[in-house]
């Protein structure tokens, strides 16, 4: 390129040269607006054809998703998108489309998660054919089986969505390095299933597999139905509590950008 080309012509050399590398290439990004926040309210949809190579707000758009609860206004239509976005069952058919937790993150999550509930089922009832129990206790089920796969599922999620908080700031160097880290992590964990997966099988000994049916779906029930009040109503963490935060900050926002009349 010549040297004393105009600096309109730099840029376009540029551009053209970064799209033959196959670099998406983004405008300058910046905050949503109130407006546009409201119009992203969407679920399950694949953004209905449009394309966000051009999107001003992507990076903002993201990062809200991960960790805001305010969008529309209307507390119902908000905590239903809640649900669409951050249910760990829900969410793999409902979710936006501009989640940073894909989908298929979330059927990674799903799939690891199902398998780390049989080894544990498998043992309890083993435990009961020796024991001489017949039917298991779902409250013993809900505290060896469903809460800790609970956690390791929070934790599969941040993971997930770690990267969207390095992006357009001074550590988006680190965004490669959490993505990195957020595959390993992911095909150990997938390792790590088929491999309670065999040992499940083993740790079954002469029972019938048909007996893990009861262990593994009640505690599959008891996880989708207790994370509805858990993360609805939890303080601090939860939907209402959070939800009634941004409100509240929004509001005064409002207030203060908005000048005293004479």
């Amino acid at each position: 390129m010549p040297a004393m080309a105009p600096p309109g012509a730099k840029v376009m050399y540029e551009h053209l040269e970064q799209e033959q590398a196959g670099v998406t290439l983004l405008p300058p990004q910046r905050a949503m607006t109130p407006e546009e926040k409201a119009s992203e309210v969407k679920c399950g949809c694949d953004d209905d054809g449009q394309s966000r190579v051009g999107c001003p707000y992507l990076y903002d758009l993201e990062f809200q998703l991960a960790q805001s609860f305010y969008w529309s206004g209307s507390f119902l239509k908000d905590l239903l998108f809640f649900i669409c976005n951050w249910h760990p069952f829900l969410g793999m058919f409902f979710s936006h489309p501009r989640h940073p937790w894909a989908k298929r993150d979330r059927i990674l999550t799903f799939v690891v998660s199902c398998s780390m509930t049989m080894l544990p089922s498998a043992l309890f009832v083993q435990w009961g054919r020796n024991h001489g129990e017949t039917i298991l206790s779902s409250v013993a089920i809900f505290f060896t089986i469903t809460l800790p796969v609970m956690v390791i599922e929070i934790a599969l999620y941040w993971l997930a969505v770690g990267g969207v908080f390095c992006k357009g700031t001074s550590l988006e160097c680190c965004t490669q390095c959490v993505r990195c880290l957020k595959t390993s992590c992911f095909c150990v964990s997938f390792v790590f299933s088929f491999a309670m997966l065999a040992i499940s099988y083993l740790a079954l000994g002469n029972a019938s597999p048909t007996r893990l049916v009861y262990p593994f779906v009640l505690s599959r029930l008891q996880s989708y139905i207790t994370w509805l009040p858990l993360f609805i109503l939890l303080p601090c963490i939860g939907f209402v509590h959070t939800w009634l935060l941004e409100k509240k900050a929004l509001l005064h926002h409002s207030e203060v950008a908005t000048p005293p009349s004479p």
